[in-house]
C-alpha cells in the first residue's frame, strides 16, 4: 500500500451558514457521515478536538483498492489551520505523484467550538497533482460534504436516509434494500428433489440446467417479481416455472445482525 500525502495552509476563514443545503440529497459532493453500516461498520467522518483551541474534521473512503482521506483542522477563531489530502492504493509502484491542497471553500452551519451536535459541512478543494521531480501534472477539484449524526434520534427519517444510503454506496443492499452480502445467506428449506421432478414434468426440452436470480424475502419465499431468467425458455414455460419456483420452494432467509432480511441469490437447478 502507497500513502501519497501532503497539507497545506494558513489563515483561511471558515463561513457560517446557517442555511447550508441539506446533507440528506444526492449531489454531486461526497458525502461522508459518522453512521456505522450494518455490515462494515464504516465511519466516514470523525470530529475531534486536539486541544481546547483546535478541531480537526476528518473525512475517508475506502474501496478495498483504493481511497483517499482528507483532513481540516481549524482553530477557535475559524481560521483553517491546514488541510491534508492523502490518496492511497494497493499496487505498489515507482514515482507516485504528490497531491497538495492549494485552496479549500469550506462552510460550516453553525460553530463547533460552541456544538457539534448536528453539525454539518460542505467543502470544495483544490488539488495539485505533482510529479516526483516538483512539476505540476495537473489540478483537480474535491467537493464533500458532511455531517454527525452522534446523538440524533435512529428512527428520523434523516438518520434512515443516510443509513440506507451507505448501505447502498458500500455495495451491501441495492436501490430496493434487498441485500447482496449478508452475514447468512439464505438455504433451501424444502426438497428440491420434489421441485426437479415437477420442472422435469412440463417439458421434454426442459435445459439441463435452470440458471435464475432471485429475491428471497424475509418470510422465505422467492418473490415473483424477482425472478430473472438467465437461461433462455420460451414465455409460456417460464410463467409455469416461476409458479412452481414461488409455489414449491421454501427458504431459510437470510440474515443480518440476526434479523431476517431480503436477498438477492443465483438459484441454479440441476435438471439431470
Amino acid at each position: 500500500m502507497i500513502l501519497i500525502t501532503n497539507f497545506a495552509f494558513g489563515q483561511d476563514k471558515v463561513t457560517i451558514d446557517k442555511n447550508l443545503p441539506k446533507y440528506e440529497v444526492k449531489d454531486e459532493f461526497n458525502r461522508f457521515d459518522d453512521i456505522a453500516n450494518e455490515i462494515k461498520h464504516i465511519e466516514s467522518l470523525n470530529i475531534t478536538f486536539p486541544s481546547d483551541s483546535e478541531l480537526e474534521i476528518s473525512n475517508s473512503y475506502s474501496s478495498g483498492f483504493t481511497g483517499h482521506d482528507i483532513i481540516i483542522r481549524l482553530n477557535k477563531n475559524l481560521n483553517i489551520q491546514n488541510v491534508t489530502y492523502n490518496y492511497w492504493t494497493d499496487v505498489v509502484g515507482l514515482n507516485e505523484p504528490k497531491y497538495v491542497v492549494d485552496k479549500i471553500y469550506l462552510k460550516l452551519n453553525q460553530n463547533p467550538f460552541k456544538d457539534i451536535k448536528e453539525l454539518r459541512g460542505q467543502y470544495i478543494l483544490q488539488i495539485n497533482k505533482i510529479d516526483s521531480s516538483g512539476q505540476l501534472i495537473n489540478t483537480k477539484e474535491f467537493k464533500g460534504k458532511f455531517k454527525t449524526f452522534k446523538g440524533v434520534d435512529k428512527n428520523s427519517t434523516d438518520y434512515k436516509w443516510t443509513l440506507e444510503q451507505n448501505k447502498i454506496f458500500y455495495g451491501i443492499t441495492n436501490e430496493n434494500g434487498v441485500y447482496l452480502h449478508p452475514d447468512k445467506r439464505p438455504s433451501l428449506k424444502s426438497d428440491s428433489k420434489v421441485l426437479v421432478k415437477k420442472l422435469k414434468e412440463l417439458s421434454n426440452n426442459f435445459p439441463a440446467k435452470l440458471r435464475t436470480w432471485v429475491v428471497i424475502n424475509e418470510q422465505g419465499k422467492i418473490e415473483e417479481s424477482s425472478i430473472q431468467y438467465q437461461t433462455k425458455v420460451n414465455s409460456d414455460l417460464e410463467d409455469e416455472i416461476t409458479k412452481l419456483l414461488i409455489e414449491m420452494t421454501e427458504w431459510y432467509p437470510a440474515c443480518v445482525n440476526d434479523k431476517a432480511v431480503k436477498s438477492k441469490i443465483p438459484f441454479i437447478i440441476g435438471i439431470e
